[in-house]
């Protein structure tokens, strides 16, 4: 199973903070936990709520494997600037992917005069259905 601080490293790497099989600074681990904890929580301002709370270093990352990559991703979007690095890769496809899954449509309700219309009345009248 995949741990925040593994989201966390291969964001890094994303950005060239730290190698491939380079462990991580303390430091580092830390702040990208805190700052992949807050984007979880603020998903929700955008309609992705995957009712998020506060996940250390070494728990279980909580989304399924088809959301790692985004994540990573869009993990490495929001640490980049911090470290004065451009971002040479697009998120916006992976958000949208997120929050299509995520998305719910509630049920309409139509009031009794939009369906019963004046003409389909007249037409049940006179078939003798009313």
């Amino acid at each position: 199973m995949t741990r925040m601080v593994d989201i966390v490293g291969r964001a890094y790497r994303k950005i060239a903070v730290g190698g491939t099989g380079e462990a991580i600074e303390a430091e580092y681990v830390a702040e990208g936990v805190d700052t992949l904890n807050m984007m979880l929580h603020e998903w929700k301002l955008h309609g992705v709520d995957i009712e998020h709370t506060t996940l250390d270093a070494a728990d279980t990352f909580p989304l399924g494997p088809e959301f790692e990559m985004g994540t990573v991703y869009l993990l490495a979007e929001k640490l980049a600037p911090d470290y004065s690095i451009p971002q040479a890769f697009s998120t916006r496809e992976f958000f949208d992917a997120i929050r299509a899954a995520y998305l719910t449509i509630e049920a309409a309700a139509m009031p009794p005069a939009m369906i019963w219309l004046p003409s389909r009345h007249e037409r049940d009248r006179t078939a003798g259905l009313l």
